[in-house]
């Protein structure tokens, strides 16, 4: 720190430059350390610039990670939407056709009953003496009804298509040709054995004969 006596010694000075030269003290003018912060300043941007273009880097490689992040999360997101789907779908179907494997088994009861239906002679029902055959046979006809009405309460449907009928390979299975001219070529001309569908989806097809243009 500048004592008294230096201070007023630096403004004698000072007033006797400016009686000898006024010029040379207005142009010098006071002293400052201008230059000096402006250099500091300078050096001090320069510094700093590095810096910030590391963290721009940073930043950069920071979203660039969000990013990914954010579409691996989108598309894990979506993958455990299909599964869930899928299983979804399976336990529907799991419910629909749990019973497949037993609607088979009945279907070759109910063939059984419908044979059973087929073997009494109708000149046997019709003779009033035998009285043993009409009782049998109305018994089988209200088993074999009533068990077709288990079938239609459980979604289990009769496929029997008729004669004329165009040929489904997704319904009918194809035994034999039948030449004929009075039906068009891939027309069901016989029916060996009626088929079953259960909810829609095909359990059984019906085995049938397939028409054919005669030579």
């Amino acid at each position: 720190m500048l004592t008294r006596t230096s201070m007023s010694l630096s403004a004698h000075c000072y007033k006797s430059i400016f009686r000898v030269n006024p010029t040379l003290v207005r142009c010098s003018g006071p002293f400052t350390t201008e230059a000096t912060s402006k250099k500091d300043n300078g050096k001090s941007e320069n510094e700093e610039t590095p810096e910030v273009s590391a963290s721009e880097q940073e930043i950069k490689k920071l979203n660039e990670t969000i990013a990914e992040f954010k579409d691996k999360y989108q598309r894990s997101l979506a993958e455990t939407e299909n599964v869930r789907s899928r299983l979804r779908k399976e336990i529907e179907d799991a419910k629909l056709f749990g019973i497949q494997a037993f609607c088979k088994d009945l279907i070759t009861v109910a063939d059984v009953m419908k044979m059973a239906v087929t073997s009494i002679p109708e000149n046997e029902l019709a003779n009033e003496t035998s009285k043993v055959w009409k009782s049998f046979y109305e018994g089988v006809c209200l088993t074999d009804k009533e068990l077709h009405k288990v079938f239609d309460r459980h979604g289990l449907k009769l496929l029997e298509p008729e004669q004329g009928d165009k040929f489904d390979p997704y319904d009918h299975e194809a035994l034999f040709e039948v030449p004929i001219d009075t039906l068009k070529p891939g027309s069901i001309a016989h029916v060996e054995r009626i088929g079953y569908k259960l909810k829609g989806r095909t359990l059984r097809p019906a085995q049938v004969g397939v028409s054919r243009k005669a030579s």
